[in-house]
């Protein structure tokens, strides 16, 4: 767990006591006051548009043993420890702490999209026969990962972290602060677009995660996408690879598949391998998940029936294809981010489970640069020739795609953009019927969960 003496940190961080005692020992790290619970610890972190240490003035707290700050406060600490860079000292805590803990296997997951439904997916088959911990909702970024890593106890077998990205050199740190044996890529696409001048350099980025595994280390690559073949170029000599996808050319391969009432059944295989399993999931993407989870979790000897058995019920973070029925509607929930890929592989998800009319609520991918506008006139299209019954659009750029379903000769009258949200559901009520099927799908900033919770609040 995460207990050390003053002195300790003082000198991982390379700091300055300004008062305490150096042999006190602090326990738990936290850049929220108002989430300390067991934390000692509190980092004044500084940003662009914010100072913790503001609140730190003369505003003393009596749960807060020890403050890491880098400019001089008045407060009343137990401890003051003095930094160049809170933000650099939490990722170099964090680092100190991974080193203190190196017989945890820690396993990295990246990946444009499906990289924190891969995690779930992924702890969901190991906890079966290890003891597991995963990243947090969606604490996968400089300051996520510092404070995902501050959670291991030593007593764990296997740490799953996930690790996001907008920019060159971000996966690199992070690898560097978790030390990762594993590394799983879900996908190489188009996400991020908006900080990269092609897809090309999002691979290299992400490729960054295969750059940090050292001798015998492995990495688990997705045969079928074609920015692979970067990757490969990345790998060093001394790393293991394994592949999956629905290629049987890969090393663990998805054979067929099937849609039941209640999630999917398919023909998972191998060289030497093939057998049914079924899961509660819908799509082609979790399918991609599921295999890619499956290629770590056999490289760690977890037997074939505790795999089965572990896929039949899986939980993944909310808003990440979460079906909810309300009076016979199915809502599918999809609305944590959005690109052009998972956009695609959600409304093939739609087109596929059983139902009534089919109807997709669709909003803004956001961060996707110079290729916004053509990237949501490909979703209008793809729409149109998938043969579902209603779109209805939401944003600046969600109209983009109604406006190329359209042109893609879908049903004028099946076709609405709003630009205010709240008025959908309202449309929703006056076309919906028992047995249908709404898809909300959108960037997070576009919150199109509060669709639904609207409706159910207007049929209740």
């Amino acid at each position: 767990m995460f207990k050390y003496r003053v002195k300790e940190l003082v000198k991982a961080l390379n700091g300055k006591l300004i008062k305490g005692n150096q042999n006190e020992i602090l326990t738990g790290v936290s850049t929220d006051t108002r989430k300390l619970i067991d934390e000692d610890i509190f980092v004044a972190l500084k940003g662009t548009n914010f100072d913790a240490h503001n609140i730190l003035d003369n505003n003393s707290k009596k749960d807060i043993k020890a403050v890491i700050v880098e400019k001089d406060i008045e407060s009343d600490y137990p401890c003051i420890i003095k930094v160049d860079d809170t933000t650099k000292a939490l990722q170099e805590m964090a680092k100190f702490h991974r080193i203190n803990h190196d017989d945890v296997k820690v396993i990295g997951i990246t990946g444009s999209s499906g990289k924190t439904s891969t995690k779930d997916i992924l702890f969901n088959i190991l906890k079966e026969k290890f003891n597991v911990k995963k990243s947090k909702g969606n604490l996968n970024n400089h300051i996520g990962v510092p404070l995902t890593l501050f959670r291991i106890n030593g007593n764990e077998d296997i740490f799953i972290v996930e690790m996001g990205m907008s920019h060159f050199g971000e996966i690199k740190l992070l690898s560097e602060i978790a030390n990762p044996q594993i590394g799983l890529i879900t996908n190489i696409g188009r996400a991020h677009t908006e900080f990269f001048d092609s897809v090309e350099e999002i691979a290299r980025a992400k490729g960054e995660l295969i750059e940090s595994l050292g001798n015998n280390d492995l990495a688990v690559l997705n045969y079928d996408n074609e920015y692979t073949k970067i990757l490969n170029d990345l790998l060093s000599e001394e790393t293991r690879v394994l592949y999956f996808g629905f290629d049987k050319k890969a090393d663990f391969y998805i054979n067929d598949f099937n849609y039941l009432d209640d999630g999917m059944e398919f023909e998972l295989g191998t060289n030497d391998f093939l057998n049914t399993f079924k899961t509660n999931l819908y799509g082609k993407h979790n399918l991609y998940n599921i295999i890619s989870a499956v290629t770590v979790a056999r490289n760690l000897n977890l037997e074939w029936d505790l795999i089965k058995k572990s896929l039949k019920k899986i939980y993944l973070t909310g808003l990440r294809s979460e079906i909810e029925n309300i009076k016979g509607i199915k809502f599918i929930k999809d609305c944590y981010n959005a690109n052009p890929s998972s956009m695609k592989n959600a409304l093939d998800m739609l087109k596929n489970i059983s139902g009534n009319k089919k109807i997709a609520v669709l909003a803004d991918m956001l961060e996707l640069g110079e290729i916004k506008k053509k990237a949501h006139q490909e979703i209008g299209t793809c729409v149109a020739k998938s043969g579902i019954d209603y779109l209805i659009t939401n944003g600046e750029l969600g109209k983009y795609i109604s406006e190329s379903a359209l042109e893609s000769n879908m049903d004028f009258n099946n076709v609405k953009h709003f630009k205010r949200k709240e008025e959908i559901p309202k449309f929703l009520d006056e076309i919906i019927e028992k047995d249908d099927i709404v898809l909300l799908k959108g960037s997070r900033g576009m919150q199109l969960e509060t669709i639904y919770q609207e409706f159910i609040g207007e049929k209740d």
